[in-house]
């Protein structure tokens, strides 16, 4: 049984290292420092977990599977994703990812589905729970029935689960980095204004916010459960002096993110936690022996805590602050003061600096009425859009060939958006009204399994007062507050990784929690013992590739700095050395064109007319590759043009070719001035002025 004892042990490490150290990771070395890292790790621990957990069913020859709520909503979402994937405009993109997010690719759906299935079929790994008789339970069912008293059995948690507190501890620890941001502790590091707007170890302000928020709630609980254990020693402050610390770390770094999104995200999860409760019959009022009401003591102190930060930091939303804050009052009050003079003073809202998305030159919500049209088009533009989208994570794309042209009159104007930044319209525009329908089948699926759960817990406190595990409804109502809260800000972001792990995890963690409940199916498997080995091989393989595809990653980047650094002949063995480890990510064929052209220039100049011939094919021949591998992309278009146009001072009919790529790429961003505006300066090379000027025109 020593293998067993192994393969659970690398099941337990495996979803330990997903909530501890998948939020915090990440590198100085990658091309992008944050998403990248954490989708490499969750690939990586997926191989890990599964292997595990497969090699462990061989081993105990049977296949058993734990039928859960979700099995058809997640198998309905899972097969959008494939279709979408199958009939993309870009199917590389649909399988991988967009390079620079990752994460929304079918194989990233794949793993997240695949933990969902390890975590629920594993949770006696991880929750720990014991039969015990229930005395209000018996004595009401012996009243209904004297001639058969059965004994109630009730299932209760011996413990809080340590992966939830590990989980907290990590969330602690991105908040506490997320203090010293503000602090400036990395202020130098960073082009954006990291202490206006801290991101932590998440990359970006919404998408600490998102993950704080989902992990409040989960503090909460901690709270509850630990003050009724320590009640009956008498230290039943425990929670406000410990726990209640843990929620207001989180809470005050929530507001130094200046997310608006996030703040309103907060309050939903703030009002479901409680409101989950505090109902008669359900959480903290079926501990036993607690009278009056004791639990809104520390509620109350709680919400006081939070009211008073927000009293000094003020929100991030000045519509807000000038009404809740000591900054706006004493606006308000110098005002009115100054109300006969003729220019009155001005509120002063709290400093807010960020992406220009949220607070840029153009009004974020302007912004994202735009690119959210841009979605609605893109499904709208085709029947077969309608139905299955333009492919699984190809909103980059569909942004460009569909975006309104009154984008182009914002401060953004020339951003590329690899989402729709609304998750349910980036689901509508990639994957139709397949994808779109099964994924909101999948979370009002898991909403309606836990509204049974509520109206369970009342009527059995109707009947027995004591008859259910009131620390595991805690816990579950915590689990739902917090995932609820990513629909909130998913409406007005989308998910990274992290998020995405909180949308499947958290309700697979929830749903083992009432796992008694759960049907189990058992089928025999009689494998050779050999086919543990191959299944080890390629597991070890699938690893060794992940972490090629890492390395990969970190000679891009260091070839992508060397070449804006103007160090071009250096940057050529790193991309050549990227794509030998990864050959098929057309970002490195792209990026090693372009810079070949740029050395066959120099080669040119220095009378190495040869040298300067064999880098000139090599580069229009990487660029070929780039677009062959992904036809829509209309920045590796871009790219060709740029080519063409360095190399047509060896030679002139390379601008002929240049303007022909530019004409292309108008056929995939229509209303991209910049295109008619370079497009127009070719032609006027070619010393077709007519054409120049309408092209000028419609840059206009």
């Amino acid at each position: 049984m020593k293998l067993i004892s192994l393969c659970n042990t690398c099941i337990k490490i495996g979803f330990y290292l997903l909530f501890s150290l998948v939020p915090m990771l990440l590198t100085p070395w990658n091309y992008e420092l944050f998403e990248y890292n954490k989708m490499m790790m969750v690939y990586g621990i997926t191989v890990i977990v599964a292997t595990g957990w497969l090699v462990r069913m061989i081993k105990q020859r049977e296949i058993r599977l734990q039928r859960t709520p979700l099995d058809i909503p997640i198998l309905l979402f899972a097969t959008s994703q494939l279709v979408s994937t199958l009939f993309s405009i870009d199917p590389h993109v649909s399988w991988l990812g967009y390079y620079s997010r990752f994460n929304g690719g079918l194989w990233s759906v794949i793993s997240y589905v695949l933990l969902y299935y390890a975590f629920i079929n594993n949770a006696d790994l991880f929750i720990h729970k014991e039969e015990i008789q229930d005395a209000a339970l018996i004595n009401a069912k012996s009243a209904k029935n004297k001639l058969k008293q059965k004994p109630a059995i009730v299932l209760r948690l011996t413990s809080v689960p340590t992966l939830l507190k590990a989980a907290v501890v990590t969330a602690t620890l991105v908040a506490f980095y997320g203090v010293l941001e503000r602090l400036g502790i990395d202020k130098h590091l960073w082009v954006q204004d990291v202490q206006n707007r801290v991101f932590s170890t998440l990359g970006q302000p919404n998408w600490l916010a998102a993950y704080l928020i989902a992990f409040i709630p989960v503090t909460w609980a901690l709270g509850l459960i630990r003050m009724q254990q320590d009640k009956a020693t008498g230290t039943r402050w425990f929670f406000i002096s410990t726990y209640a610390v843990l929620p207001t770390l989180l809470f005050t770094v929530l507001l130094f993110t200046r997310s608006r999104s996030g703040l309103l995200g907060f309050i939903i999860a703030d009002a479901v936690f409680w409101c989950l409760t505090l109902i008669p019959g359900t959480g903290v009022k079926t501990f036993e022996n607690l009278k009056r009401l004791p639990e809104v003591k520390p509620v109350a102190v709680l919400h006081l805590l939070f009211a008073l930060i927000v009293f000094v930091n003020g929100t991030g939303t000045p519509a807000i602050d000038r009404f809740v804050t000591f900054t706006g009052w004493k606006n308000a009050v110098r005002t009115l003061t100054a109300k006969q003079q003729a220019a009155p003073a001005e509120a002063t809202p709290s400093a807010v600096t960020g992406p220009a998305l949220e607070v840029g030159g153009t009004e974020s919500g302007v912004i994202r009425k735009y690119v959210w049209q841009a979605a609605i088009n893109a499904w709208a533009s085709t029947v077969k859009t309608k139905l299955i989208g333009t492919g699984t994570e190809t909103f980059a794309f569909a942004f460009y060939q569909y975006r309104p042209v009154g984008h182009n009159q914002t401060s953004e104007w020339d951003f590329l958006y690899n989402k729709a930044h609304n998750e349910y319209l980036n689901y509508l525009a990639t994957t139709g009204a397949f994808g779109l329908g099964s994924y909101l089948l999948l979370l009002a699926s898991y909403i309606w399994w836990f509204i049974t759960i509520v109206r369970k817990q009342l009527a059995q406190n109707k009947n027995a007062a004591a008859s259910h595990d009131a620390a595991t409804f805690i816990l579950q109502a915590a689990l739902f507050a917090g995932w609820f809260s990513v629909l909130i800000t998913n409406f007005f972001g989308f998910s990274v990784v992290v998020m995405q792990l909180v949308l499947f995890l958290f309700p697979a963690f929830s749903i083992a929690l009432s796992a008694r409940e759960l049907r189990t199916n058992v089928k025999s498997m009689n494998l050779p013992a050999w086919s543990i080995w191959i299944l080890c091989i390629g597991s070890i393989s699938l690893l060794m590739r992940i972490g090629a595809f890492w390395y990969a990653d970190t000679l891009y980047a260091k070839g992508y700095r060397l070449v804006r650094s103007g160090s071009f002949g250096q940057a050529i063995p790193a991309f050549v050395q990227a794509i030998s480890l990864n050959k098929n990510e057309p970002a490195y064929h792209d990026e090693l064109g372009s810079a070949y052209a740029t050395l066959a220039v120099a080669a040119f100049e220095g009378s190495n007319a040869t040298q300067a011939a064999q880098l000139a094919a090599l580069s229009v021949g990487e660029s070929v590759t780039a677009i062959n591998t992904s036809p829509k992309n209309v920045n590796f278009y871009k790219t060709r043009t740029k080519i063409y146009y360095t190399l047509s001072s060896l030679e002139p009919t390379f601008n002929a070719k240049a303007i022909e790529t530019l004409k292309y790429a108008v056929s995939l961003s229509p209303n991209d001035p910049k295109i008619y505006y370079n497009l127009a300066i070719l032609l006027g090379r070619e010393g077709d002025s007519a054409q120049a000027i309408v092209n000028l025109q419609k840059a206009k």
